[in-house]
């Protein structure tokens, strides 16, 4: 195989895996000896196709793909409409908006902008999170089966915020109230001191799915206040929806409760 072919091949066998990867796991994934995978790897992050953990030594997906990503999606009308209500909804609001997309158990930020409040929440594209401490990953793996979500969670990863499911039975809890609701919450939880409220939704024609949210300091919007913003966001998605239907349909309250 050629070095490019070799290339196409390591990015093929890590996408839908776990966000990180080791040479071991790649040589034998892939059948190659681990000197040339150790070798294809460090010259595929010294390109921007990857990053390497200084720390554990282990590989994940680099920012050039996701500038790729971003790039191709913006030829993509749901996502194009849908940044542009969000765009809408910071005008109105004055809150932070945002698309984040789910990478195995993290979520990763698609499109955001900050808000005009003097506290403003600010999460650049590119921006990664953990998924099940985080309103948009819940929503997100809400659209997944329990099999899956358990594969994902097991074992369950630790995270030192007190706000954040701990285990992989509170998260499932968190999972079905968004999937009742339609949307979800969080608060402080792994962002000290931000808030946010999220609905997802996915394209009908690649199946590709995304979280909308509107992100704010948890200490300055009162739960009416996050109700309101909840329905706003519930109200974007059924006129997308409406407009370009939905891969996966969660079925939702056209006003938030609780």
């Amino acid at each position: 195989m050629s070095a490019l072919s070799n290339v196409v091949a390591i990015l093929r066998w890590a996408r839908g895996r776990e966000p990180d990867f080791g040479v071991g796991e790649v040589a034998l994934g892939l059948d190659m000896p681990k000197s040339t995978a150790s070798r294809l790897l460090k010259d595929m992050a010294r390109q921007g196709l990857l990053e390497r953990d200084a720390a554990t030594q282990r590989y994940r997906v680099g920012m050039l793909l996701l500038e790729l990503g971003r790039q191709y999606r913006a030829g993509q009308p749901l996502v194009e409409a849908a940044d542009a209500a969000l765009i809408d909804l910071t005008r109105q609001t004055g809150y932070a908006t945002g698309i984040s997309l789910l990478d195995g158990s993290e979520i990763v930020v698609l499109r955001s902008r900050p808000g005009t409040h003097p506290l403003q929440v600010v999460t650049p594209p590119g921006t990664r999170g953990p998924a099940w401490a985080n309103s948009t990953g819940r929503n997100l793996l809400a659209r997944l089966s329990d099999a899956e979500i358990a594969r994902r969670f097991t074992p369950y990863p630790a995270l030192d915020r007190s706000n954040a499911p701990s285990s992989l039975a509170q998260l499932m809890e968190r999972i079905a109230r968004a999937r009742a609701l339609g949307y979800d919450e969080s608060d402080d939880e792994a962002l000290p001191g931000v808030a946010a409220v999220s609905v997802a939704m996915a394209d009908p024609q690649s199946g590709d799915a995304m979280s909308l949210y509107i992100a704010f300091s948890g200490l300055h919007v009162n739960r009416q206040r996050r109700r309101e913003l909840a329905t706003l966001l519930l109200d974007v998605k059924a006129a997308l929806v409406a407009r370009f239907g939905d891969e996966a349909v969660v079925a939702a309250p056209r006003r938030a409760h609780g």
